[in-house]
């Protein structure tokens, strides 16, 4: 008896649950966004200068301080997905149980990136809430979700984490080793975006910051457009295709590699 779509999602699930890091790495990529997004938004209140009022966009900066860290620890659990059933050898029992190599991955990645994504957005929501009355016990002038944009960016920034769990679903299966996907995860998602524009004369660097996948991506949790930038939807519409393609990499290499 082959296993179906469903008995596949529900393997998934049980490793995924059994593996207690899993569910506490989730956790504490959770409490990173929401702790250090109240922290970098008090202080940012604290800095606020009504001459700069049209430039400080609130919700941006209740959820981004957090963001920076937690991206890392989703990606990386979307690493360990992949890579932890080649490094115990279980990718092959798993293969021995459901044959069809494009079910099991579908299943991989529709589970994490589910998870992913609850989990995102249920830490936008707390960081934004818990930011705007950092912001506001500064001085500083608040956001609401009523306000035009911010319910947008809030439940955007939840997107975006769903797609950088699947970006690190996709290097997983890929590159097979924890270590070198996750380095990789770390230079896309983290030091290209923030040291390259530093490094590169500055038309270059203007460049890097608008086109590069997930800067653009992260233009969705704005509401203070920059005029230099893309636009919301145009930028988590790239950062979502820089996703898919690396999704069908994966895709084809898992169909034609031994395991």
């Amino acid at each position: 008896m082959r296993a179906t779509i469903a008995d596949t999602f529900r393997s998934e699930w049980t490793k995924f649950r059994t593996i207690p890091s899993n569910i506490s790495t989730m956790l504490t990529a959770v409490v990173l966004m929401v702790g250090l997004g109240t922290v970098t938004a008090y202080r940012a209140g604290e800095g606020y200068q009504a001459a700069a009022s049209r430039a400080f966009d609130a919700t941006y900066i209740s959820m981004y301080g957090g963001f920076l860290f937690a991206e890392i620890a989703v990606g990386a659990l979307g690493v360990l997905v992949m890579t932890s059933e080649y490094v115990t050898g279980m990718i092959r029992t798993s293969l021995t149980v459901v044959p069809r190599r494009g079910r099991l991955l579908a299943a991989k990645v529709g589970l994490f990136g589910g998870i992913a994504l609850v989990a995102g957005e249920v830490a936008s929501f707390a960081s934004f809430l818990l930011g705007q009355a950092a912001i506001g016990a500064a001085g500083a002038p608040t956001a609401t979700l009523g306000q035009p944009g911010v319910l947008r960016a809030v439940a955007g920034m939840g997107l975006i984490w769903g797609l950088v769990g699947l970006v690190g679903v996709a290097l997983g299966c890929l590159l097979r080793s924890t270590m070198m996907a996750v380095t990789v995860l770390v230079a896309v998602n983290f030091l290209i975006p923030i040291i390259g524009p530093r490094l590169l004369p500055e038309s270059a660097g203007e460049v890097l910051m608008t086109y590069w996948p997930i800067s653009a991506g992260l233009q969705v949790a704005t509401t203070v457009q920059n005029a230099d930038r893309l636009t919301p939807w145009a930028g988590l519409g790239l950062m979502a295709a820089f996703t898919a393609v690396l999704l069908a990499m994966a895709f084809a290499l898992f169909y034609s590699r031994d395991a």
